[in-house]
């Protein structure tokens, strides 16, 4: 231990051996210890500004900061409270770090004190920004996946970081600083989700959630091209919102943006690979091959298309029509069946041809 702390652990000590329940509420804070915390405090304000290394000064300044963060726990847990003896700790632990703020490690445990006197705070200010989100019709989902980061510290079961509190604090910032009206997005769900992208925050249910909307957006779209089109939009828009150098919300994990463009890629690989494909507009019709054949044999007789040999024309016939209940046309079968004329299917077109022109007849009275 570092010989600095060393006195200041005892005294919490022996506060925490004496507190009998008729003496737990003490109102103030132990006077040893406050004396012990001021003079503490200005002798590890001298040794950092006396140290040139940078290495040495930085794990002097955490090392000493996780030695009071363990006493502030002592405290904490003696008392089950902020009791004003753990008062003098928290103070303490703020007054040091405002040393040298820029060079707090991120992997610093926080206090449970801290994050006691946090949670009432933060829960406030999520308050307020759900309000937000529910006001510009937020898909409700996101809302509460969005919220993850301030529930860990309302909820306070987890062991907590300064990483985690400045990446809360960087979160929250944006969203205050977001102009909802004027998102460069196409909904204001899909603004929240770039801020999210925009922050790493690479949550796997986040994750999930993005995932799942893009193949809502691609489900959407019937044909091989536009499903590629749309998967590359996707990647542009998820490449334009990372931000390289910023810390993640779970630093074990991969960026939510590597995760996703790795996904993305894979989907679009298995869609170029894919063997069907189908067509824009393909009508299906009630009758069979035959009257088909025949009905577009007689446009084709009457010049109705331009110049085309019948054999590109039945192609192009079973590529724009299927039969009701019994899928698609085959060419050569069309191609077949373009001279036959059998009784049935010349009555089905007569019939067809007279209602026509009993139609066109009305429209021109």
């Amino acid at each position: 231990m570092h010989p600095e702390t060393e006195y200041l652990r005892s005294i919490a000590e022996e506060i925490a051996a004496r507190q009998l329940p008729e003496t737990i509420n003490e109102p103030q804070a132990d006077h040893r210890l406050l004396v012990e915390a001021r003079r503490l405090e200005k002798a590890i304000a001298v040794t950092l500004r006396s140290i040139d290394n940078f290495t040495q000064r930085d794990t002097y300044h955490n090392d000493t900061l996780s030695k009071l963060v363990d006493i502030c726990d002592f405290l904490f847990e003696a008392h089950h409270r902020i009791s004003p003896d753990t008062r003098v700790l928290l103070d303490l632990l703020a007054s040091v770090r405002q040393i040298l703020p820029g060079e707090i490690s991120p992997l610093l445990r926080l206090s449970k004190a801290f994050v006691y006197t946090q949670r009432g705070l933060i829960k406030t200010e999520w308050v307020a920004y759900e309000n937000i989100l529910q006001r510009h019709e937020i898909d409700p989902k996101l809302i509460v996946i969005a919220a993850i980061p301030f529930q860990r510290f309302i909820d306070g079961n987890e062991k907590l970081y300064w990483g985690d509190y400045t990446w809360l604090k960087g979160y929250a910032a944006k969203l205050g600083a977001i102009d909802w009206e004027n998102a460069d997005c196409n909904s204001k769900t899909e603004a929240l989700m770039s801020l999210l992208i925009g922050r790493d925050f690479n949550h796997d249910r986040f994750f999930i959630y993005c995932k799942k909307y893009i193949m809502e957006r691609v489900a959407t779209l019937n044909t091989k091209k536009r499903r590629l089109q749309e998967y590359a939009v996707c990647e542009k828009l998820v490449m334009e919102d990372t931000q390289i150098g910023l810390p993640a919300f779970d630093r074990h994990a991969n960026q939510v943006s590597v995760r996703l463009l790795k996904w993305i890629k894979e989907e679009t690989e298995a869609v170029k690979t894919s063997d069907s494909e189908e067509y824009i507009g393909k009508l299906s019709v009630v009758w069979n091959i035959d009257t088909l054949a025949l009905f577009f044999k007689l446009l084709w007789d009457n010049k109705v298309f331009r110049d085309v040999t019948l054999e590109l024309f039945s192609q192009q016939i079973a590529a724009a029509f299927s039969s009701k209940g019994k899928g698609d046309f085959k060419a050569h079968s069309i191609f077949g069946r373009f001279y036959v004329k059998e009784r049935p299917v010349l009555l089905t077109l007569e019939a067809l041809f007279e209602k026509l022109l009993e139609d066109i007849r009305l429209y021109l009275k």
